[in-house]
């Protein structure tokens, strides 16, 4: 399976193109309106996000709403315009703007937002969002949500996946702890207060993993090695930590195998559901650290570049704070991921097929005589 996306952050359109898929999922473009509703309605978020609709359109790879095998389009629409008007030349600290100009070597920093601006991962948001009709055929569901923003943390998160849902989705910031919600709405209102701006930390479970997706064959085959590309390219991801962020003791740390109803189970979850590149069968956890935005309402310290005397950064329409609806997006970069492994694993045609696939496929059998040709 291949993603791509084009598009510039005030072009007419946003475009995820997703090649690969089976024939015959139905796809449930509730959960794309859904997920794309939250990425854009969640407290800390600026003005922008109440211009824009994310209204999508679907226009190549569906006949009456199932998958055909072909590519599968979607447009989203962009309706706001860039608000700065003139030409600027002071970067930003944080930003893309003068890195971006010391190698491309436009004399314009709007030109570099246009495609490093975080206003792509709308299509992510609806590609991973589509991807979720096809994790569903498999008892495969993702779960993205705020565990840290600024300097509040979540400290009462439930261990049962359907509360965990419950509470996030009743929270202004995705978190699912409510009194830290109240601490996390307050800490936005003070960073607005001071133009200032807010980092933190995302989790994302995928729950119902088979073991045996992804491989130790390629380097960058390797199921972590893949989260690990699509979730740098996130904008303000800095981090991605999969499994306990305590790793220090192996006792404390390695998860220990045990037998329940006849099958191999672990008695913890430390390693995140990963072991050498490929899944082990355990649900999936990634930690995303997310940096604060770049565009502060107070002004920072630059300089501009035609005339190379010191200058004040400007601002620039803004949120106070990603990592909401960073939660939302990382939730769609683990539904891709895992999507495409599963694909890999399971190979092409209509998506009964695989299904049977992976229905029959047997638990391994230690002594299934493969090697007694050699016990000579």
């Amino acid at each position: 399976m291949k993603l791509t996306i084009a598009g510039d952050s005030h072009g007419k359109y946003m475009v995820a193109i997703l090649e690969g898929l089976p024939s015959g999922i139905r796809v449930d473009e509730d959960l794309i309106r859904r997920d794309l509703f939250r990425r854009r309605n969640c407290y800390g978020r600026g003005k922008r996000m109440k211009i824009e609709e994310d209204a999508f359109e679907i226009v190549s790879g569906l006949w009456k709403g199932i998958t055909t095998g072909a590519p599968v389009t979607i447009l989203i629409p962009n309706k706001a315009a860039n608000p700065v008007k003139d030409v600027r030349s002071v970067p930003r600290p944080g930003h893309i703007d003068y890195a971006a100009w010391v190698k491309y070597k436009l004399p314009d920093l709007n030109i570099y937002v246009e495609r490093s601006s975080a206003r792509w991962t709308v299509a992510l948001t609806a590609a991973g969002a589509l991807l979720k009709s096809l994790l569903r055929e498999f008892g495969v569901e993702v779960l993205g949500y705020v565990t840290k923003l600024g300097n509040v943390e979540a400290r009462d998160i439930p261990d049962n996946f359907e509360e965990l849902k419950k509470r996030r989705d009743e929270s202004e910031v995705f978190c699912p702890d409510p009194e830290a919600t109240k601490e996390m709405i307050a800490e936005i209102d003070r960073a607005k207060e001071e133009g200032n701006t807010l980092g933190g930390k995302v989790r994302v479970i995928a729950k119902g993993v088979p073991a045996g997706l992804g491989s130790y064959s390629d380097l960058f085959e390797k199921l972590d090695s893949k989260i690990g590309a699509l979730f740098f390219a996130i904008p303000a991801v800095k981090g991605v930590l999969i499994g306990s962020e305590e790793m220090w003791y192996g006792f404390d740390y390695l998860d220990e195998f045990e037998i329940e109803n006849g099958r191999i189970k672990r008695k913890t979850n430390n390693l995140g559901g990963i072991e050498g590149g490929i899944s082990n069968g355990e649900d999936i956890w990634v930690n995303v650290y997310i940096k604060p935005i770049p565009t502060t309402g107070k002004p920072l310290d630059s300089v501009d570049l035609r005339t190379m005397k010191p200058e004040k950064t400007p601002y620039v329409r803004s949120d106070v704070t990603a990592v909401p609806p960073a939660s939302v997006v990382c939730e769609a970069a683990l539904s891709v991921v895992v999507s495409a492994v599963l694909l890999d694993h399971l190979g092409e045609g209509n998506i009964n097929d695989l299904k049977r696939r992976f229905e029959n496929e047997d638990f391994p059998c230690w002594d299934d005589g493969f090697w007694k040709e050699y016990d000579r």
